[in-house]
């Protein structure tokens, strides 16, 4: 059986049948992805004393969404009930039955165990005494056992050396997630991914744009619950604010590189299929720009701020995983595609079992905590 051939290869029937093949995956990786993210400011605020404010619950919510990343391929996958064979047997060097070298297995498997075993150590031993004090005051043995026997001041400031050590590791790990989805969808054969040079950097920018606007959100919730709690809001709205502003810049030089290179040829009606959604992404990150800068008089527009900078993250997110999906290989069409609702839960899903994790690190952990070190705050 002989399949059309088209300028940039063979176009088989699952390109018309079925052409967005990958949904749950793509879009929960660079959704959940904020998990390494914020590990990544967590362990940098620790080695430097910067920024370390809501340090434990950004610790906290990082570590949650940072474990339940590999749901995702999980929901994707054929066959989830072989998926431990994927850790079992890795298959990173080229053979036989694997000619490549799997960038998906180095990074997906074997970093995601490594980082994960990194960021729960470095958790438990960065509550290690706050729990043993949580002991003497609720006496419940689940503290205890989570203390891991430090019961003092002066064995608590003996783990820094070991916690610094954690974070400089963890920071190189978590800092290869933040390029993972885009490096990984630009080797793909789509046309929209291998003609969008700034979309690692795109990536990267947006996390800190969702993963701060996540940690206002559920600080401003904590806050409410823990009226005691002290929370200093203008570093993270200022972190707000210069990625949303970082994000236009980045999305605007992208559209007009589009421009030059493809204006006035076919290809370019591929990009325009994009524009109306870049449109509202675009103002939804201004809106978010304006109000975190302003939240810095008005503090109840924090959550303005937030709302619009993770309402654009998601549709950019959809914009550039999904609807990216819809233009032909060739990249002379587009073909308009309904996902069926079975897609739709599975990324609900994901996340909620993230947001339940949070929740409950947040009710285990106390994440008023900030630790003294050396001497300092």
């Amino acid at each position: 059986m002989s399949y059309p051939l088209f300028p940039q290869g063979y176009w088989y029937p699952n390109n018309f049948a079925d052409p967005v093949l990958w949904t749950p995956l793509p879009f929960v990786y660079v959704l959940i992805i904020s998990g390494p993210a914020l590990l990544f400011t967590v362990y940098i605020s620790y080695l430097t004393g910067k920024l370390r404010e809501l340090l434990s619950l950004r610790l906290v919510v990082g570590l949650a969404m940072f474990l339940v990343i590999l749901l995702g391929p999980l929901a994707d996958s054929r066959a989830p009930d072989n998926t431990w064979r994927a850790f079992a047997n890795l298959r990173l060097l080229p053979s036989d039955a694997n000619p490549g070298i799997s960038f998906m297995a180095i990074q997906g498997i074997s970093f995601w165990a490594l980082g994960a075993v990194v960021s729960i150590l470095f958790t438990l031993l960065y509550f290690s005494y706050p729990m043993y004090v949580k002991y003497t005051q609720t006496k419940n043995p689940l503290y205890r056992l989570l203390s891991l026997g430090v019961s003092n001041e002066k064995s608590y400031h003996a783990l820094e050396k070991v916690l610094k050590f954690l974070a400089f590791i963890g920071i190189f790990i978590m800092l290869s997630w933040l390029a993972y989805p885009a490096t990984l969808f630009m080797q793909t054969s789509n046309f929209i991914w291998q003609n969008t040079m700034t979309l690692p950097l795109m990536f990267v920018i947006e996390k800190f744009v969702a993963d701060m606007a996540v940690v206002i959100l559920i600080a401003l919730l904590v806050r409410s619950l823990l009226p005691k709690l002290e929370v200093e809001f203008k570093p993270i709205l200022a972190i707000v604010a210069i990625a949303s502003a970082a994000a236009i810049v980045t999305l605007v030089i992208q559209m007009g590189i589009w421009l030059v290179r493809f204006g006035g040829s076919p290809y370019y009606a591929a990009f325009t299929h994009l524009y109306g959604f870049l449109g509202v992404v675009l103002t939804l990150y201004f809106i978010s720009l304006i109000t975190s800068i302003a939240s810095f008089r008005a503090l109840s527009l924090a959550v303005v701020a937030a709302v619009t900078g993770l309402v654009a993250y998601f549709l950019n997110k959809w914009t550039f995983m999904i609807k990216a999906q819809e233009i032909a290989m060739t990249g002379l069409a587009a073909m308009e595609v309904a996902l069926p609702l079975k897609v739709y839960m599975e990324i609900i899903g994901v996340f909620a079992l993230g947001l339940f994790l949070t929740m409950l690190l947040i009710s285990l952990f106390p994440i008023d905590f900030e630790p003294k070190r050396e001497g300092r705050v």
